[in-house]
């Protein structure tokens, strides 16, 4: 990967399982002057509306999160997953949840047979995403607490069922979109072939087709079983359950994803879990309003700052 918001790693890749004998790669990113030893680690899950998207692609990458990984000397693991309408809800969960029995079981294998001397400290693991990948790291939190210490949700997706997502509508322009016609989603969809599965797009690929599935409400096909829906996940968890350090941030003016749903969404978490574990931070901006935002940006520190302790303790 040639871009320079990249350049500080080495990057390496395998796949964490095969779906159909067609692989679904796990990007290893270890910064160059990482001393051996156990070293902490910041999965980073990529956003895309859960239809386009790649781990590698360079623009969703924010700057801040770059220089975060760096200070804490963390090795950055970022996965591709199943993309819809390719595939559907429960099937996208099932590679985030086989991507992370990867990382416990068989990352430490992978690091020696590359020749790296660094460890991953499975006792101190972060979950990161924006958007669709901000939605994941709050499902990744949720499924294995016992291994993610923390969370760190960037505008993320998380009422999927609400009118937004579900219900068609003239009025959805993200950043300034133009309204697709609901032939681009439908026409896809009839061209699947039985079993194709798509697992990473570098944008603006796949871009219309994300824009059509959102503006006629067709995410109501990626299912309705309760795991796919977080707020019904913490409907069914225990309240007493330990669940990891949970920092959210939205831009108040966003056009892609609604400020509003994070904001109840965090109350939820309030509502369940307490309010000691939790900061939501909302500033004035769109989608994908961090892009370039340093490590040093007085609205990242409150949040960070807990996310830190939890990460690292």
């Amino acid at each position: 990967m040639d871009s320079p918001k990249f350049a500080q790693f080495n990057i390496t890749s395998t796949p964490y399982k095969f779906v159909n004998s067609e692989e679904i790669p796990a990007h290893v990113l270890i910064p160059k002057e990482l001393q051996s030893g156990p070293r902490p680690l910041l999965i980073h899950f990529h956003g895309g509306f859960l239809i386009t998207g790649h781990a590698l692609f360079p623009d969703w990458a924010a700057q801040w999160s770059i220089e975060y990984a760096i200070k804490h000397s963390a090795i950055i693991i970022a996965p591709n997953y199943r993309l819809f309408p390719e595939s559907n809800g429960v099937e996208i969960l099932s590679d985030v949840r086989d991507f992370w029995t990867w990382v416990e079981n068989s990352l430490p294998t992978y690091l020696k047979s590359i020749g790296s001397n660094v460890v991953p400290d499975l006792t101190k693991v972060l979950s990161y995403g924006e958007s669709a990948g901000g939605y994941l790291a709050i499902q990744s939190g949720l499924m294995r607490p016992d291994l993610v210490k923390a969370i760190i949700a960037a505008y993320p997706m998380t009422y999927i069922d609400s009118p937004w997502y579900c219900v068609a509508s003239d009025n959805k322009a993200p950043m300034g979109a133009p309204q697709m016609p609901k032939s681009l989603f439908e026409e896809h969809v009839a061209a699947l072939a039985k079993g194709a599965i798509f697992t990473g797009a570098f944008p603006p690929e796949r871009m219309g087709l994300s824009l059509s599935t959102l503006q006629h409400g067709m995410f109501t096909l990626l299912g309705n079983e309760d795991e796919i829906y977080p707020t019904k996940v913490l409907a069914k968890i225990s309240k007493d359950t330990k669940v990891p350090y949970f920092f959210t941030f939205h831009g108040e003016q966003d056009s892609a994803v609604p400020c509003e749903e994070t904001v109840k969404f965090v109350e939820a978490w309030k509502g369940k879990f307490g309010g000691e574990n939790v900061v939501g931070t909302f500033v004035k901006g769109d989608h994908g309003f961090d892009s370039e935002d340093r490590l040093d940006s007085e609205w990242l520190k409150p949040g960070l700052e807990g996310v830190t302790k939890a990460w690292l303790a």
